[in-house]
């Protein structure tokens, strides 16, 4: 007897990504040293300019796999621009690690009393967003398939003069 969660468990770590991208979102506007949130940081928009990106790269990975489609040139430039996106978690990752775990130097600022909790929570977040995005792309691989590139030159004779 098959299980259908199991069936569709692509969906699951979709559901969790859109999740994490809120919290981390709205994370991004929280100062840790400061404990105030800080709506007038261009990063913070910037971030969530990315984010879009995500949530798009998502789009489309469930519409390829409710629809039962083979994966295309947008889909792939997508998922390259994509990969940028991942890269900029992992600088946001390694930045918060270590304002976090280098709280000791910041002897002369009064610290919140949540300030490790808090910090260890923004960046289990972010490290959850990287793995379950690695994941994805896992997933994408097996389920969707490789881009190659023969088949998109065959596509691309038919707009030969």
């Amino acid at each position: 007897m098959k299980i259908p969660f199991l069936k569709n468990s692509w969906k699951v770590p979709v559901v969790i990504s859109v999740i994490l991208l809120v919290l981390v979102t709205f994370s991004n506007f929280y100062g840790l040293l400061t404990d105030k949130f800080h709506f007038d940081n261009p990063s913070s928009y910037f971030f969530m300019l990315l984010a879009t990106v995500h949530v798009v790269y998502l789009y489309a990975f469930w519409f390829k796999l409710t629809e039962n489609e083979y994966p295309d040139k947008e889909m792939r430039n997508l998922e390259y621009g994509f990969y940028v996106v991942v890269a900029f978690y992992v600088y946001k990752l390694v930045d918060i690690t270590s304002v976090v775990f280098g709280y000791s130097t910041y002897d002369d600022l009064i610290l919140a009393d949540h300030f490790l909790i808090v910090g260890i929570a923004i960046i289990l977040g972010y490290l959850s967003l990287c793995l379950i995005t690695l994941y994805v792309f896992t997933i994408r691989k097996a389920k969707i398939g490789n881009y190659t590139t023969d088949c998109y030159v065959e596509e691309d004779l038919d707009t030969w003069p």
